[in-house]
Formats: C-alpha cells, structure tokens, sequence
C-alpha cells in the first residue's frame, strides 16, 4: 500500500513539474530580402532622383520663340542626304518645297525635276520641273512620302528633355548649345530655330535663313 501510494505521489509531482515549465516560444523569423524587391526599390528611387522628360524653364521659352516670330522660313540645309551639297528649302505651315542639289543643270528631258512638292497633313511627296527652262515642266512622278521627307528646322523642335549646356556663335549669330532627346542642338537665340544639329554622329547644318520670306506660291506646285 505505502509502495502504490510512493509511486503515485511520484507521478503527481512530475506532471506538476511538467505544467510549471516556462512555454518555449519560436524566435520570429523575418523574410529574406529579395533580390527582385531591392533591384525595384532600387529602380524606384533612382527613377525619383532622375525624372525623364524635363525641359528647362529657359530652355523651354528658346524653343518655342519660333511659334511668335516666324510664319515661314527659307534656308540651304546639309546633310546625310546632300553629302557636301545643299539643298533649298522653303517651309510655310504644313507645306514644303525643296530644291535638291541637281549633278546635272540641264533640265531638257520627260523625266527631269527640279524641285519636291510636300504637303504634311495629306502626307503626299510630288517631283515636279519648274524652272524656266525646263524642256518638259510641271509635274513628273508621285513620291513615297517617307522617302521623299527631310527634316525641316522645326521639326528638330520637337524634344521631350532639354537642357542647355553652352553657348556658341554660328553664322555670326548668337546660339545655345541644347542638349535634347534629339541629339545636340545649337538654336538661335531671337528666332528659336536651329543652326546646327548633330545626332547618331551625323551633323546637319542650316545656313542662309530668311525669315518670315516664304509665300504660298513658293510652296504650292
């Protein structure tokens, strides 16, 4: 009787010994960083810290001095597509002329042209012939439109970042070197054209500007 009675005291007081123990509780664990989550928070800040498409203050009012001072423009441009040539531009609204430099001055055949006929809304390119001496005048061919287009000053304008980063005399004419989305370009500074662009290592030059010169008749076949 003593015995059971030993053994159960025994048991008693290791199940009170059992309840009395301290709970262990399992260290919280905190997720690793991923290298996606860093590299996009990352991304994020630098995105912040450098916003695209920002045009500076006074940049922004060289840029659009053009749309208050001119209404038509003429100017030799060279280029890729002229080599060492030029070739004569007249621009007014959303018609262009240009006369391309010609290897031959005669214009004594059917097929001849001494000047491209462009209309920006209609998106058509003609040829046509009319010099005064022109054998055969008027029109020649219809053009493909993206062949025949070349950029004209205002169209090197059109930038979503810019930022000017000199200043420079071109043609004795006062410009700001502005570095754009476009490439680099050197504008004037009272009409707000450029003078000069250099973009994917090719430079593009506008000489001879005669402002505000231009009428519909030069522009129209």
């Amino acid at each position: 009787m003593k015995r059971g009675l030993s053994a159960l005291c025994i048991v008693s007081l290791l199940v009170l010994i059992i309840a009395c123990a301290p709970a262990q509780v399992a260290p919280a664990t905190t997720a690793p960083k991923t290298e996606s989550s860093t590299a996009a928070k990352t991304q994020t800040t630098t995105t912040q810290e450098k916003p695209a498409g920002e045009i500076a203050a006074d940049v922004k009012d060289i840029l659009s001095k053009h749309k208050t001072k001119i209404t038509s423009v003429y100017y030799k441009y060279r280029g890729p597509e002229t080599g060492s040539n030029f070739h004569e531009f007249y621009v007014k609204g959303n018609k262009i002329k240009y006369k391309p430099h010609l290897e031959l001055k005669t214009l004594d055949g059917p097929e001849s042209y001494d000047a491209i006929f462009i209309d920006k809304v209609a998106k058509t390119a003609q040829s046509y012939c009319t010099a005064a001496y022109c054998a055969y005048k008027g029109k020649k061919e219809s053009l493909n439109y993206d062949d025949a287009y070349i950029e004209t000053v205002f169209d090197w304008l059109s930038v979503t970042s810019a930022k000017k980063v000199g200043e420079e005399v071109i043609d004795s004419r006062n410009t700001w070197k502005i570095e754009t989305n476009n490439g680099i370009l050197w504008v004037d500074t009272f009409y707000g054209i450029p003078l000069k662009a250099d973009s994917g290592g090719k430079t593009y030059r506008f000489e001879q500007l005669a402002v505000n010169s231009v009428t519909d008749a030069d522009v129209m076949p």
